[in-house]
């Protein structure tokens, strides 16, 4: 059975894991100077961030994220790269760390391939408007040999059985079809390790009381993971305190039916590979099936990579529904902001 990422998923996952919804209930909380509104647009449900947004004035304050470097971006990475950028401009500091290592260990890739990688994003980061100022960065993990060391250490408080507990929610649909080997391989074990140790180090440098980790709902269970190994690291007095809380964006849903955008899939996703044409052809007429705009995978799209307004969201909304004539005039000059992006690629 395969997972849809739809409305009753996000409450499964909210009900299972005991998350404080966003999308289902009221949102008691403002980040920054995003308002609660804002807000409602790109997550769907966090644990603690309510706590890290009361924080946030401090100078012990940090959004961390991450984004993998397989391949060319596609628009599921857009996205993590442009709410970073979103929460840089409401003067929130922000890690943006490249999974280089990670990379070359959890997916086989060539150290040299996902090292040209990670140069080659952090250029196309700048490009798009992040920042390196104001205590933000965007490093990758070959170069920073300190978290190594974190990872060493958080190591003895990591048991076997965590590892499998922290497979994605669609590890079994890659296994189906061949993209990942259906046990946690040790590379695969060691790239789960360092994403963890990117997170604590945070805190064992001491720089940082209260870290809010920005990722996609299908990547709940790393938080938890590394939540474990924090609660440890403190109890033994390696780290003197530290808060840890994540914020999740919705999963988008596939291209052509896909469960969601997947570099492993490419007639699922949208990348930086493809020609305009290509792009331009499947905003246009690969959608797939749908019924409510929610599950569009355009207008999903539309509300985490754009820098649309409200009441502009409300009218594509609208318009995807009831499927109108302007839907297909809205992807349009949608498609091509796309392909502009990608451009700087």
């Amino acid at each position: 059975m395969s997972i849809v990422f739809d409305d009753s998923y996000y409450k499964k996952i909210i009900r299972e894991f005991g998350y404080d919804p966003l999308r289902f209930g009221e949102i008691n909380f403002n980040l920054g100077r995003l308002s609660k509104e804002q807000l409602k647009t790109r997550w769907i449900c966090h644990t603690g961030a309510d706590k890290f947004a009361q924080k946030l004035g401090e100078k012990k304050a940090i959004v961390s994220t991450g984004i993998g470097l397989s391949a060319p971006p596609h628009v599921g990475t857009l996205t993590q790269i442009l709410n970073a950028i979103f929460l840089q401009k409401a003067g929130i500091r922000v890690q943006m760390v490249l999974g280089d290592l990670d990379a070359y260990n959890g997916k086989d890739i060539p150290l040299q391939e996902t090292r040209n990688l990670a140069k080659k994003y952090k250029q196309f980061m700048l490009k798009l408007g992040f920042k390196t100022t104001n205590g933000s960065v965007i490093r990758d993990q070959y170069g920073d040999l300190k978290v190594l060391r974190t990872m060493y250490l958080s190591g003895r408080y990591v048991q076997n059985e965590q590892f499998d507990m922290s497979e994605e929610d669609l590890h079994d649909f890659y296994v189906k079809h061949g993209k990942v080997n259906k046990h946690m391989t040790f590379g695969r074990k060691l790239s789960l390790t360092l994403m963890t140790a990117d997170f604590i180090d945070l805190f064992l440098s001491d720089k940082y009381e209260y870290v809010l980790v920005m990722l996609g709902i299908d990547e709940h269970k790393y938080v938890l993971f590394a939540e474990q190994v924090l609660q440890e690291m403190i109890r033994d007095n390696l780290i003197r305190k530290g808060h840890l809380s994540a914020i999740y964006s919705h999963m988008n849903k596939g291209f052509n039916n896909h469960p969601k955008l997947s570099k492993s899939f490419p007639e699922s996703s949208i990348h930086a590979g493809m020609t305009p044409d290509e792009i331009f052809h499947r905003i246009m007429y690969e959608e797939g099936e749908f019924e409510k705009a929610n599950d569009s995978p355009v207008y999903q799209m539309m509300t985490s990579v754009g820098d649309f307004t409200l009441s502009e969201l409300e009218k594509r909304h609208r318009t995807c529904t009831e499927k109108e004539k302007n839907w297909k005039r809205y992807k349009e000059k949608y498609a091509q902001m796309i392909i502009e992006i990608f451009q700087k690629w």
